[in-house]
C-alpha cells in the first residue's frame, strides 16, 4: 500500500524553500502543502507508486510561478487534484 511506503512529509515545503513571494512565502508554502496533503488523502491507496510520484512531481512545477497559489481555497485545490488525476489518467477504484 502506498501509505506504508510514501511519506508525504518528504514532499512538503518550508517558507524558505518556495522562493520569492513578496513577503508571502509562508502562505505559499502552506498552500502548496495543502495541495500535496489533499492529493495524498484522496488518491486511491493502491495507485502505482511510480504514477503517484509522477503526480507529486508535477505539482510544484505547475504552481511555482502561479500568483494564484496565494489565493487557493479548498474548492480550487479539489478542482486542481481532479484535473491532475485526469491528466495522469488515474482510474477510480471500483
Amino acid at each position: 500500500m502506498m501509505y506504508d511506503i510514501v511519506d508525504i512529509h518528504e514532499f512538503l515545503f518550508d517558507a524558505n524553500e518556495v522562493g520569492q513571494w513578496e513577503g508571502e512565502e509562508e502562505l505559499a508554502a502552506d498552500n502548496i502543502n495543502r495541495i500535496y496533503h489533499y492529493l495524498f488523502q484522496t488518491i486511491e491507496p493502491t495507485i502505482d507508486l511510480d504514477l503517484f510520484r509522477e503526480m507529486i512531481d508535477a505539482i510544484w512545477p505547475y504552481w511555482q510561478y502561479q500568483p494564484g497559489l496565494l489565493e487557493v481555497d479548498d474548492e480550487l485545490i479539489a478542482h486542481f487534484v481532479t484535473f491532475l488525476t485526469e491528466e495522469f489518467e488515474v482510474e477510480p477504484e471500483e
